[in-house]
């Protein structure tokens, strides 16, 4: 073979391999393209997955990624982090359980002043225990009759008074009535009255 039929070979062959190159390059089919269906919170079916008839479905990144930005909530950097749902319920109920601390205890407030008329009757009140027991320390001893005139022995600790009615002992204190059984007796500042009994034995006349 000379050279002349060896360089006529080679660029037979040349031309076939490009032939073939290209009609490789024209015939593979153009994949199929599919309009994205696919929805935030459902579940995509095995079926669907896997595409219609058994063909591979073939989805456009920047489509799918366009989509998925569309429907993501977008995040706030700066809120606070917050608790889950079971830890804030424990908390709440640690609160509603502790028990509440005791306030400081209040200064009882002052009662009102009396009124006049409360402090009169008080004093009232007041001014007859004292006349009650003032007349109490008198007791009646004995009596006698001197001239028509009935006189009464009446005793104060050791100090024995003969009085008649009318008479004034201790300065306050009225001989009211004088009788055989009974001495009667008045407290001139509060107008109170009471009677002594004769309480010895025999028929009291000295």
């Amino acid at each position: 073979m000379t050279h002349r039929s060896k360089w006529l070979v080679l660029t037979l062959l040349l031309l076939v391999w490009g032939v073939l190159l290209v009609q490789r390059f024209v015939n593979v089919p153009e994949p199929q393209r599919v309009a994205l269906k696919f929805t935030s919170g459902q579940t995509l079916s095995r079926e669907a997955a896997r595409g219609t008839g058994g063909l591979p479905v073939l989805i456009d990144s920047h489509t799918a990624s366009a989509q998925q930005i569309a429907f993501k909530k977008p995040k706030n950097i700066f809120a606070p982090l917050s608790l889950p749902e079971k830890k804030l319920k424990k908390k709440r109920t640690r609160i509603a359980k502790e028990p509440k601390t005791s306030s400081a205890p209040r200064e009882p407030t002052a009662p009102p002043p009396p009124t006049p008329e409360e402090l009169a009757r008080v004093q009232r009140e007041l001014a007859t225990k004292q006349a009650r027991q003032q007349m109490g320390q008198y007791r009646f001893l004995g009596y006698l009759t001197r001239g028509g005139e009935q006189q009464a022995f009446l005793g104060k600790g050791r100090k024995i008074y003969i009085v008649r009615a009318g008479e004034t002992l201790d300065g306050f204190i009225q001989i009211q009535a004088v009788d055989a059984s009974s001495v009667k007796l008045k407290h001139q500042p509060t107008n109170l009255e009471t009677t002594l009994l004769l309480k010895k034995e025999g028929n009291g006349i000295f």
